[in-house]
């Protein structure tokens, strides 16, 4: 009987979340508003039209909308968009945030409420409804201009600081207060799972996609993905951590799939559908003598969440160079509170930190900054133009000052060589240590799931654990050899920078600074580590045979490592258009191997014309090397020394420039190209040595120019790269080859590189 109920409240709740949602489109509000009020007709509280009676019912309905709606929200904001918005779209946006937090603790204060109450009310009012904001900016056609794209960046993100805000809250209740340790600590848990979860999923989610997609079957694939997200979810939770946040990761995992556009259709509609029930839910928890109750209320707060959402985010984007005019009429914009708003307050109310009367007030305010806004904004320049003409001139004069030395420090921060150097190394190592703080975190969990399988009764319990423990510091060495290696390029870079600037021997700042990261390193595992749950000679024993391993099977460690970081990397590119994959391919590679990549073509009547490569010496006298030559249209890829050189030729260098100035001053003025990108056959890949008897060979052994016509323009080992490399240098299993070619030739160097005595030697590409 119970299931025939659940049939027949969703029944209900969908016929009258579509009825309410028509007519709101028909007066031109937000759907959300009508859901809200939809809920609030037949929820268990507005009798006699009291539909649905079940509160724990309407709960589940709730969760189960949420796991949907925020899926959709991840697909919406993908890993590598956010990186696009930039450092300052990501600063102010903290910043807003920050400042929101600290007005409404004022409040809270001048109030009398309790820390974690006021906490509670601050995750209301930090994040923006981005569906009501793009609405306003479409109809009054702000989006080129800077005001509205800086309000919808913002919002984009925001919706990042709800998914965090709602992680934190989250671990809170009446009981557990609201210290700043606990806060701390919760959010390098939180960084240390999200890592742990993003970096496996990306690992395993593309290629579980790439199978649904070869078999042509959508359904299937619609099948798959919903299990994986409830799975996704399931397991935040079992971490401690809210289902939302395991649900967010997978959408924004998948967005950076090719096969995002079908997984976006396919889930279109039932992503309407369980939001639609979320909107209800909410809605039918809301008491309507409540909000009578609180109208006040409503007000205050809905004024005092206009003021501080406009004067926060407007003076985040000042601290963050954006002229005030713009900031400010971007700060108007970003006042109307979203969907967060409702989760939250469910949120606090079930954990009993906010009062009943806080569902109706969270709507209520919600619902007025909807309505206000578009209201506000259409009048907003007259109310800008006369607060800069009766602004003091002081602030004028400050924000100028501030301005101009905020760009003085950009540009002295982009001149700083030693951090364009060591930059990868820093994110790469942090990335590396949240991902083994989050295995060794969560690893209690994996350790219940084990003893709870078969293998716990054929072993002990002291044997369950030390095999546990030995397989898992197996797993966690490949990135903790990583994260050292990374260390002793740092280390490197360091010493060179202290010898030239300051003139300190250079071997003493190297080797302090790697004794320094190893203390720091002891201390990091050993406050991570359960060291309690086995008698420290155990945890000996299987150190030492960790160190044996990682003596043993260094370049191993070093191939596992570098195959699974490239196909990392593989993910954020498969999702782009083949140009454009092609551009990044072209600039990334050439940035970071620092090589200098030109095309130049050769004029009427030049000197050069009608000589070879080898007569005019381009390599061996200058440095440089012919990668590709362009003719009437046809192209020819690593030209051989033979190769004739005409007028009209386009040839496409590589070298470092002084090499190619070099070679321009003394062939002739040959015209240089804007880019090298007008090139479209020649790809840069990076392919990585695997093992086998061809380890250690010289690349004139390989004869790889004349096996694929493929040119090996560098190569990297341990931290060292070596550019334009001659037929000496040798190649060792774990470096990777900066190599060009087409498609078709990098294939058989592939091939040909994998021909040896193991047999799961490979290459990956980046």
């Amino acid at each position: 009987m119970d299931s025939i109920t659940l049939i027949q409240d969703l029944a209900i709740v969908l016929l009258v979340a579509g009825f309410a949602g028509l007519l709101c489109k028909r007066f031109g509000l937000s759907v959300i508003v009508g859901y809200l009020v939809a809920g609030i007709i037949i929820g268990p509280h507005t009798p006699p039209f009291s539909f649905v009676l079940d509160v724990q019912r309407i709960e589940t309905l709730s969760q189960l909308g949420l796991v949907f709606l925020m899926f959709g929200i991840g697909l919406g904001l993908s890993l590598t968009k956010l990186q696009k918005l930039g450092v300052p779209t990501l600063l102010s946006t903290a910043l807003g945030a920050f400042f929101v937090l600290n007005l409404t603790q004022l409040l809270g204060a001048a109030l009398g409420w309790a820390p974690t109450k006021t906490l509670f009310v601050a995750g209301l009012f930090m994040v923006s409804s981005s569906a009501v904001i793009a609405k306003m900016i479409q109809d009054m056609k702000l989006g080129r201009e800077r005001p509205g794209q800086s309000a919808l960046a913002i919002t984009v993100l925001e919706d990042v600081v709800a998914v965090v805000m709602l992680t934190v809250l989250g671990s809170y209740s009446l009981e557990s207060g609201s210290d700043s340790g606990g806060v701390a600590g919760l959010l390098a848990g939180l960084s240390a799972f999200v890592v742990l979860l993003v970096m496996t999923g990306l690992h395993f989610v593309p290629r579980l996609l790439r199978k649904m997609e070869t078999r042509a079957d959508p359904e299937l694939q619609t099948i798959v993905v919903a299990g994986v997200l409830f799975l996704m979810a399931l397991l935040a939770v079992k971490a401690g951590y809210s289902l939302a946040l395991g649900a967010y990761l997978l959408g924004a995992i998948v967005a950076e799939m090719p096969q995002k556009g079908g997984v976006e259709r396919s889930f279109s509609g039932m992503r309407d559908l369980f939001s639609s029930v979320f909107f209800v839910s909410i809605g039918m928890m809301i008491e309507v003598q409540l909000m009578l109750d609180v109208w006040p209320w409503i007000l205050a707060l809905g004024l005092f969440t206009l003021l501080a959402r406009s004067l926060a985010t407007g003076f985040a984007l000042i601290l963050v160079g954006t002229p005030p005019h713009v900031a400010r009429r971007a700060g108007l914009l970003l006042m109307p509170l979203g969907e967060f708003t409702f989760v939250i307050a469910q949120l606090g109310v079930s954990k009993q930190v906010l009062p009943p009367e806080f569902y109706p007030i969270a709507v209520g305010v919600s619902i007025l900054t909807v309505l206000v806004s578009p209201l506000i904004n259409r009048h907003a320049e007259p109310f800008l133009v006369w607060i800069e003409q009766n602004e003091p001139a002081w602030v004028n004069r400050g924000l100028a000052m501030y301005h101009n030395w905020l760009a003085q420090f950009a540009d002295l921060g982009s001149n700083q060589l030693w951090w364009q150097l060591s930059k990868k190394q820093v994110l790469q190592i942090a990335l590396e240590a949240l991902f083994v703080t989050g295995m060794i975190l969560f690893s209690q969990t994996f350790l219940v799931l084990v003893q709870r399988s078969a293998l716990a009764e054929a072993l002990t319990p002291l044997t369950l654990q030390i095999l546990f423990w030995s397989v898992l510091g197996l797993v966690v060495l490949i990135p903790l050899f990583a994260i050292w290696r990374n260390i002793t390029v740092l280390a490197l870079i360091i010493a060179e920078r202290a010898y030239t600037r300051m003139n300190l021997p250079g071997s003493v700042v190297e080797n302090g600074f790697r004794l320094f990261s190893a203390v720091v390193i002891a201390y990091w595992l050993s406050s991570i580590v359960p060291l309690a749950s086995l008698p420290y000679g155990i945890w000996l024993v299987i150190v030492v045979v960790l160190v044996l391993v990682l003596l043993v099977f260094s370049r191993r460690l070093i191939y596992l490592h570098s195959k699974w970081h490239h196909s990392l990397k593989d993910v954020f590119t498969a999702s782009l258009p083949p140009a454009q994959q092609r551009l990044l391919q072209w600039e990334e590679r050439s940035l970071d191997w620092g090589i200098n990549l030109q095309e130049l073509v050769i004029p009427e009547h030049a000197a050069c014309s009608g000589s070879s490569i080898a007569e005019l010496a381009i390599r061996s006298r200058y440095g440089c090397s012919v990668v590709e030559l362009g003719r009437h249209g046809h192209t020819i890829i690593n030209p051989r020394p033979s190769t004739t050189l005409y007028s009209g030729d386009r040839l496409l260098l590589v070298g470092a420039r002084e090499q190619i100035e070099a070679l321009q001053m003394a062939l002739g003025r040959l015209h240089e190209s804007e880019s090298a990108v007008h090139f479209d056959a020649a790809r840069l890949e990076t392919v990585l040595m695997p093992f086998g008897s061809r380890s250690g060979a010289t690349l004139a052994e390989l004869q790889i120019p004349h096996h694929t016509g493929v040119l090996v323009v560098g190569i990297a080992r341990n931290g060292q790269k070596i550019i334009n490399p001659s037929g000496k240098e040798q190649v060792f299993a774990g470096d990777e080859l900066l190599v060009l070619g087409t498609l078709d030739q990098v294939d058989p160097l592939k091939q040909l590189l994998a021909q040896g005595d193991v047999a799961d030697a490979g290459v990956v590409e980046q």
